[in-house]
């Protein structure tokens, strides 16, 4: 069934519960697709596997009683099972004083981020693609491990309002790490269309650094001036979505942000916004009240500019409409920004290091936790190619260090960025970015 089908078919699904509701107000939220992927490691491939994933969110409002319920499928007694749990919840649970009722409906633009290929790429493709990868590692004597995934889904939102919108999409992810003797390297690809992902460059960049990080030596935890790389950064950028950008969050005083729009939060040379429809991302044309996304700034050259916000939070926050960032309504009525962006600079990664005296280069953190949410503070470590950089050079890998860090006061000491952007997970799309004296509170023995 290709997408404008499907579309057309949850469409009518919801449109037939939203009748059949006895409810003040109901909204219906679908979603359909397929996620297959292929694990490799040791240089072989060891599984493929693929799953028909199948979501239906009911919300119902009666006299400003709100009730959610969930189903994981599209039969009929199935979505009336859900109908009927959100209809008792309802009845059960207190009034909403300031319920401001379901969003009317908004325009949703149309947005190209669906690609047949992609959504049809068969087991022996994905192959192919891991292939490439593991072919590179054994040209440096070393071994990959990592999966090849991707995900096509439609996404549909009906309510009683007059909501009535869809989207589709497709995304393909590779990731590998490759070891090579006591060294390991890191490298990733992102995009909508398969064909944008070469298996060969990404599985050369992880060797690359898997063969320069071998032998490491173990430097004293400390402060230390820092060259992130974009997958380092974009784990940044994703707990900030989550601690700091969140609508929920920043109601309920939660986010260091809280009380703090229209003041500088962390230094001039941080931009950050969120923007679903770029083409640089992942595109999503719509949130989960079926509220179109749109270009959202965040932090304005240091300064807070807003959080993301559904409906119910943007009224109590006075606005007039949603930013479009509306999760599902059983994730307790949360909304996050999750299609960041961070301004680059005009250096280049490889000037970044020219220019430090004495520091680290990080390819990626990896096991970050937050450790307190109000500063900000997270903690994690390096991983897969960190390497110590003196007068301008890279002079060799070093042993994994933890860093413990309050990341907006970190990014308030941004002294360089890229001018080249990357697409990293999350989706995220970050610069390389160099910052001074960051924190390190621990080593390792690799």
């Amino acid at each position: 069934m290709n997408p404008a089908e499907r579309e057309a078919r949850l469409l009518e699904v919801g449109s037939d519960l939203v009748r059949r509701s006895p409810a003040d107000e109901t909204e219906v939220a679908l979603s359909e697709g397929t996620s297959l992927l292929t694990r490799f490691s040791r240089n072989l491939i060891h599984q493929n596997v693929g799953t028909e994933e199948v979501w239906a969110g009911v919300r119902v409002v009666t006299a400003k009683r709100v009730g959610v319920a969930t189903a994981s499928s599209l039969r009929e007694e199935a979505l009336r099972g859900a109908l009927e749990e959100a209809m008792a919840i309802a009845k059960a649970s207190e009034p909403v004083a300031d319920w401001p009722g379901l969003p009317p409906p908004r325009p949703v633009e149309k947005i190209a981020s669906y690609d047949a290929a992609t959504a049809e790429m068969s087991a022996d493709v994905r192959a192919d693609l891991a292939g490439e990868i593991i072919a590179a590692a054994r040209a440096k004597r070393a071994e990959a491990a990592g999966a090849v995934e991707i995900e096509e889904s439609t996404l549909a939102v009906i309510s009683s309002r007059g909501v009535a919108a869809a989207h589709s999409h497709t995304r393909v992810q590779v990731h590998t790490v490759v070891t090579c003797e006591d060294g390991s390297g890191y490298a990733e690809g992102l995009s909508t269309h398969a064909a944008d992902l070469k298996g060969r460059a990404i599985g050369r960049r992880a060797a690359a650094k898997a063969a320069e990080s071998r032998r490491p030596r173990a430097i004293e935890p400390g402060r230390y001036d820092v060259i992130l790389e974009p997958p380092a950064v974009g784990e940044w950028l994703e707990y900030l979505s989550y601690i700091a950008f969140s609508g929920k969050n920043f109601a309920e005083g939660r986010s260091p942000l809280s009380g703090k729009l229209g003041e500088r939060v962390t230094g001039p040379d941080v931009t950050i916004w969120d923007n679903a429809l770029s083409p640089r991302t992942i595109p999503q044309a719509l949130d989960y009240e079926g509220m179109p996304k749109e270009r959202l700034t965040l932090i304005s050259c240091g300064v807070a500019k807003a959080v993301g916000t559904n409906f119910h939070r943007a009224r109590r926050l006075r606005k007039r409409r949603s930013s479009g960032s509306a999760l599902p309504s059983s994730v307790s009525y949360e909304c996050l920004p999750l299609h960041l962006f961070m301004k680059g600079g005009t250096s280049s990664a490889e000037r970044l290091v020219k220019d430090t005296k004495r520091g680290l280069l990080v390819t990626r953190f990896h096991y970050t936790n937050i450790l307190d949410p109000l500063k900000t503070v997270l903690t994690g470590m390096t991983r897969d190619g960190t390497f110590l950089v003196e007068n301008g050079e890279v002079v060799g890998p070093v042993r994994n260090l933890r860093y413990t860090e309050n990341v907006l006061e970190a990014l308030g000491r941004i002294d360089g960025l890229s001018r080249r952007v990357a697409l990293v997970r999350g989706p995220m799309v970050a610069p390389t970015v160099r910052i001074r004296q960051v924190q390190f509170t621990g080593a390792t023995e690799f």
